[in-house]
């Protein structure tokens, strides 16, 4: 029999349980796949929340590339960026809207052309008209509008204060029709967040001058969309990475913690392994002098134990990518099952009032769970699950060369 052969053999004969073969590794399979199918789920969920504000902020209020209109035209800058997807000016302003009844909340209204939607379909997906439309009037968020009781045709009264050299400081209440009202799921634009056609804003923006946002096919195109304007002699460009620099720090600060978690998580999974594979070790040093002394080296019967290893670490990481890919595109119908299954038995134990919700409206401001499994992010969480058992595996078997079968037989 050849050395692959045997060593075969003895690998599948150990990593399996019995009363000959000793300890069996696949808890360690499992623990593995476990590891990776939460962690695929938990990363997913998260980037999926992540990526889903960062949308919110791109397409209805940072876009990719800011431009001041005083530096360029809106002609010009499609003219230098053709292969930008949108390119529109805008006029942000901020005031208070109250309804009938006097009760008010902070506002940022964003003028835009009138065909606005026409010129960014992105915008227009994101926005989710949930009745009206743009066009004859403001549109505001679900949020506002609940806060507000206001309906498509309601009036809101918005605050406009200007300031002149001669008459100073004065305000007024202009009376809007509210056309149309959005959910985007960013709660913050769906409170506070109004979209109004430059038609109907009247003289609400003050002779502001607009600023020009502009949408690129890829977002991380951007940098070299400003190097290509600055050497165009256009200044003041602002990225998408420089605007709300806070929110997107912040996002990207609580990914790279995440990312660290994981890399602990699979060395607590790595150090309990070792410690398996090394109890398999001591419990098989007989079995190992055997080999040795029937010519075996310690070369051979490391080999045995990276076997299981790689076995291990590989097959649990599958297991866990099959499992954690399922789980994770699937995780809403997942809840509901196991919120039908709780109310079952919450029923069934003689229970009333309301069912059992994961994400209840009432505390959670989301429909559905999104889920975005970035494929670097997948590789590398199944590729660290496999690697933590081949590197435990490693460990453990570096006290087989230390086993002497004179030694040990001996003792026998």
């Amino acid at each position: 029999m050849t050395r692959s052969r045997w060593t075969g053999f003895v690998a599948a004969r150990w990593f399996r349980s019995g009363r000959d073969s000793g300890p069996s590794l696949a808890p360690s399979t499992a623990g593995i796949a476990v590891g990776v199918a939460a962690l695929l789920c938990v990363i997913g969920v998260m980037n999926g929340f992540q990526m889903g504000f960062i949308d919110a902020v791109l397409d209805l209020d940072s876009y990719h590339v800011r431009v001041p209109s005083s530096s360029s035209t809106v002609e010009e800058v499609r003219a230098l960026l053709p292969r930008a997807t949108a390119v529109l000016p805008f006029v942000d302003v901020r005031t208070m809207a109250s309804n009938e009844r006097g009760k008010a909340s902070s506002l940022r209204v964003k003028i835009l052309p009138d065909d606005a939607l026409t010129i960014d379909p992105g915008m227009a997906a994101r926005m989710e008209l949930r009745s009206g439309g743009f066009g004859g009037g403001i549109v505001i968020g679900s949020e506002l509008s609940r806060h507000l009781d206001l309906r498509v045709g309601d009036v809101v009264s918005v605050l406009d204060v200007s300031a002149d050299e001669e008459e100073g400081v004065s305000a007024r209440m202009i009376e809007l029709t509210v056309s149309g009202v959005y959910r985007c799921g960013y709660y913050d634009y769906d409170a506070s967040l109004a979209f109004l056609p430059v038609s109907s804003a009247g003289d609400l923006a003050h002779g502001e001058s607009p600023t020009i946002g502009v949408k690129l096919a890829d977002r991380y195109d951007d940098e070299r969309a400003m190097a290509e304007l600055a050497a165009a002699g256009v200044g003041g460009v602002e990225s998408w990475r420089e605007y709300n620099r806070a929110f997107f720090g912040a996002l990207r600060m609580e990914k790279s913690v995440m990312m660290m978690l994981v890399g602990l998580i699979f060395i607590v999974v790595g150090v309990n392994i070792f410690h398996s594979m090394r109890k398999a070790v001591y419990g098989r040093v007989e079995d190992i002098a055997t080999m040795k002394a029937l010519g075996a080296d310690s070369a051979s019967v490391r080999s045995v134990f990276m076997i299981d290893g790689v076995a291990a670490g590989i097959g649990g990481a599958l297991i866990g990518l099959c499992v954690g890919l399922l789980v994770s595109f699937n995780i809403n119908d997942v809840f509901s099952a196991v919120e039908a299954a709780v109310a079952f038995m919450y029923g069934a134990l003689g229970g009333t009032g309301g069912g059992f919700e994961f994400f209840s409206p009432d505390l959670f401001y989301i429909g559905d769970v999104p889920v975005r499994l970035a494929f670097g992010e997948t590789v590398f969480i199944t590729a660290s699950g496999a690697a933590s058992a081949v590197v435990a595996a490693r460990a453990a078997s570096s006290r087989v060369s230390r086993i002497l079968p004179s030694e040990v037989l001996r003792d026998e």
